[in-house]
């Protein structure tokens, strides 16, 4: 039985004096940028307790350590001054020093000195002034700030010393002309750098060996939906999932990863753990979390500066989704995915119903429209005169295709591009919304040249002083008609839906029709309506429908 005594918020990415690596058991990513981390340690523990060195940016309220034969009786965390190695590429003439220290070299200095030796001891500028920081670190927090500390500063020139002869001898690394080594000299600098940070123990009740897990939630981990559907006939295609992976956060060999759909409430993790936050820090602070959420979607969408893995060609893995409350978890295995890599991973590929439509949204009719000049705006029925700017214009229209979702589990929102399937040519693409299970959502191709709308309005009828406000202003009562005319060019039918907004009450329709009453806006007068129309329209016809509304017009 696994015991949780404390609610603690900690990870750990690599484990100062451990006897073995952590192993991952779980690793979940999401789309937000965060990912849910389980480990389990296996380590030799004093009495004194478990230390834990090297910590990521765990996130508050999140961790727990869990002893799985042993109980964990307490989790504690303090600032120490600890020593972190810097390893790099050696290029300049400290460097090499630094680099070569205790082997035999000769040096020639700016000023045609020679000197032949072996380089006992010699710091880096950046290793003096970790060392200084932390000096002055400690002084501010012991003054409190009463004092400031600006006679601490930085070495750009620390002495090098070389034995030669039994005799010691200060150079200014600034003055070496040229170094030579009797061997092949080491070009890897590794440079010791002061630090304070947070160090973790963990208390067991007995001690020995023990097994025990951490858990975490971190940013840094981000996976994002790619879609691509492959059109085969006008009613069947098919849908292709492969997930995007984004790994700023360690090195990942050979584990199960989850991708997980859905929306998950991470409400209080916006900070770091407690026992990680401490202000004189120097390693973790809110200002080094480079992983927000927002950059993290940023850089998994669009940034493609470091390594990048793709496969040639989409292969089905047909993954199915396990469902737990509202998620639903893709499980990726024997994933190796370094830090700054990004990868694609199929998730599935399954046959989708579908449905072409074609949509235009009409421009709408407002309260301006009609407002003014009502009496002069009024026309007879067989007249042909329109209102507004006077003449018939068309109007854009946009090729949908909706998907049906006829799997065991939701889709995930992310982008979608559209494909014919016998071709491979490219349709459009757009963005695939959240669909659950049995429902269906529009995705928009492209525009369509080969449909055109046109659209005129008139008043029919107009009945003086209908109607006297609150406020004591006079309407007249207008009937409005309007005249929606589709010419299809293409060389299929199409499925066409029409939109139209407008002020005032509905009357009739040549054509079925649904209106929705829109809330936000509101008029005492004229409430706001919006009128969807659908029409089938064969292969190089020409249809019109007409629709009649009342509005009143102040006189």
């Amino acid at each position: 039985m696994k015991l949780y005594p404390s609610v603690l918020f900690v990870l750990i990415s690599n484990i100062a004096m451990a006897q073995e690596t952590p192993n991952i058991k779980s690793l979940s990513v999401f789309k937000n940028g965060q990912s849910f981390v389980i480990k389990e340690i296996k380590a030799r523990v004093t009495d004194s307790g478990y230390r834990l060195t090297n910590l990521p940016q765990a996130l508050f309220g999140t961790y727990w350590f869990a002893g799985i034969s042993n109980p964990v009786t307490q989790v504690s965390s303090r600032l120490e001054e600890l020593t972190e190695i810097k390893e790099r590429k050696a290029n300049t003439f400290p460097e090499l020093l630094h680099a070569n220290k205790g082997r035999a070299i000769t040096l020639v200095t700016i000023y045609n000195d020679i000197y032949k030796g072996v380089v006992e001891d010699f710091e880096l500028p950046e290793e003096i002034n970790s060392k200084l920081q932390l000096q002055q670190m400690q002084l501010t927090a012991s003054y409190q700030g009463q004092y400031n500390f600006d006679r601490i500063f930085t070495a750009d020139a620390p002495a090098l010393l070389l034995k030669m002869e039994g005799k010691w001898i200060s150079i200014p690394p600034s003055t070496i002309r040229s170094l030579s080594f009797e061997d092949k000299p080491n070009r890897t600098v590794a440079a010791h750098i002061a630090v304070q940070k947070p160090v973790v123990t963990v208390h067991f009740a007995k001690s020995g060996v023990q097994t025990f897990e951490v858990m975490y939630l971190q940013n840094g981990f981000a996976w994002t939906p790619v879609y691509q559907l492959l059109l085969t006939s006008e009613t069947e295609a098919t849908l292709n999932l492969q997930a995007e992976l984004s790994n700023n956060v360690e090195d990942i060999a050979n584990t199960d990863i989850e991708v997980v759909a859905g929306v998950p409430n991470f409400s209080e993790a916006t900070k770091l753990a407690t026992l990680l936050h401490f202000s004189g820090a120097t390693h973790l602070s809110q200002a080094d979390d480079q992983y927000s959420n927002v950059s993290q979607i940023m850089e998994s969408r669009y940034a493609r500066n470091e390594k990048n893995i793709m496969a040639e060609t989409f292969t089905p893995q047909n993954l199915s989704a396990a469902e737990s409350e509202d998620l639903y978890f893709y499980s990726l295995k024997n994933i190796s995915l370094k830090k700054g890599e990004r990868a694609h991973f199929p998730i599935f590929s399954r046959p989708v119903r579908i449905k072409h439509f074609y949509k235009s949204v009409l421009p709408p009719s407002t309260l301006n429209t009609y407002r003014a000049g009502a009496e002069e705006t009024y026309t007879t029925d067989d007249e042909d005169t329109t209102t507004g700017e006077g003449t018939t214009k068309p109007n854009k229209v946009d090729h949908f295709v909706e998907v049906y979702n006829n799997t065991e589990s939701p889709f995930s929102s992310g982008s979608m591009i559209v494909l014919q399937k016998n071709t491979q040519k490219p349709a459009g693409q757009d963005v695939l919304k959240f669909t659950p299970k049995g429902a269906s959502t529009p995705v928009f191709i492209t525009s369509s040249p080969d449909i055109l709308i046109l659209e005129k309005e008139k008043i029919i009828s107009l009945k003086k002083q209908a109607k006297t406000n609150s406020n004591g202003y006079k309407y007249a009562l207008a009937t409005v008609r309007g005249t929606v005319t589709i010419h299809n060019s293409k060389s299929k039918p199409v499925n066409m839906q029409v939109q139209k907004n407008i002020w005032g009450t509905p009357v009739s329709a040549t054509i079925a029709y649904e209106q929705f009453l829109n809330t936000e806006n509101k008029h005492e007068e004229n409430p706001n309506r919006t009128l969807n129309f659908e029409q089938e329209v064969a292969p190089g016809q020409k249809k019109s429908f007409q629709y009649t509304y009342q509005i009143y017009v102040r006189e």
